[in-house]
């Protein structure tokens, strides 16, 4: 199925490392005319379609976890990512703005609704992710559990509909940060379940606790970090790094292993 649209040439939101441009579809004849969303990388160029492919990626392994913790939770409001589509810029009014004349973008069906933020991919976890939308972290929770640790998807931001939530732009955290400048790794994991409470989704599910790095980490060093996750946890997006020295990345995966392939 060809697609084509057309897009304003000004942004109307950003990211740390997105761009986004509001448009409109004018192919294929079932969207022709709808609303749609164009996005491009902030800091570089993107020439060639395969730019693209680890978000693609990240898209795709999204849906398919979500298809099932949607199984495992049987909540009412499934989870679902949209659709990422890879389109090239052909024509513009102004050839010296971006995205770039012959440079590729992402382009998705526009969701309509109020957008927001329940998770973020360093820590945060919104006052409604904690109180009603709970299947936004049950949903982290699970998918670094059904991976065995090696990873989980964060970033979790959308629109709640009547048919439930129909999100974008995630990210994939895995033990080898392969997916991205967005892949904060076990740091990441570390960060989410400093603050994570388990719920009814997700409390027959193990989960790391402090006691499980009991002679596995320093007491001062845990103390060092707990202290500078209360100084960002409270942050959509993360400013600062906890930047965790080579071993004690190490001692966090072997014990994260250790925790999600155990039972409860």
């Amino acid at each position: 199925m060809a697609l084509s649209g057309t897009f304003e040439p000004t942004s109307f939101a950003e990211g740390r490392f997105r761009r986004a441009y509001m448009g409109t579809w004018t192919s294929p004849r079932s969207k022709s005319g709808q609303r749609c969303v164009v996005k491009e990388l902030k800091e570089s160029y993107t020439w060639k379609a395969s730019d693209w492919s680890t978000a693609k990626l990240v898209q795709d392994e999204a849906q398919s976890l979500a298809e099932g913790f949607n199984a495992f939770s049987r909540s009412k409001y499934p989870i679902n990512f949209a659709e990422v589509n890879v389109v090239r810029v052909v024509g513009k009014n102004n050839p010296l703005s971006t995205p770039r004349l012959g440079e590729y973008v992402v382009a998705e069906d526009y969701i309509p609704g109020e957008f927001k933020k329940w998770c973020s991919n360093y820590g945060y976890i919104s006052a409604e992710a904690q109180a009603s939308a709970i299947s936004m972290p049950a949903f982290m929770h699970w998918s670094w559990y059904h991976t065995g640790g090696q990873m989980m998807i964060a970033d979790l931001q959308g629109v709640k509909t009547s048919n439930g939530y129909l999100l974008t732009d995630p990210v994939i955290l895995s033990d080898e940060q392969e997916y991205g400048c967005t892949d904060m790794g076990v740091e990441g994991m570390a960060m989410f379940f400093m603050k994570h409470q388990c719920n009814s989704f997700c409390e027959s599910l193990p989960a790391p606790t402090f006691d499980d790095f009991t002679g596995v980490i320093p007491a001062r060093t845990i103390l060092i970090y707990t202290l500078a996750f209360q100084s960002i946890q409270s942050s959509t997006a993360y400013r600062t790094e906890l930047k965790f020295t080579r071993s004690i990345k190490n001692a966090v995966l072997r014990t994260f292993r250790n925790v999600a392939t155990r039972r409860k």
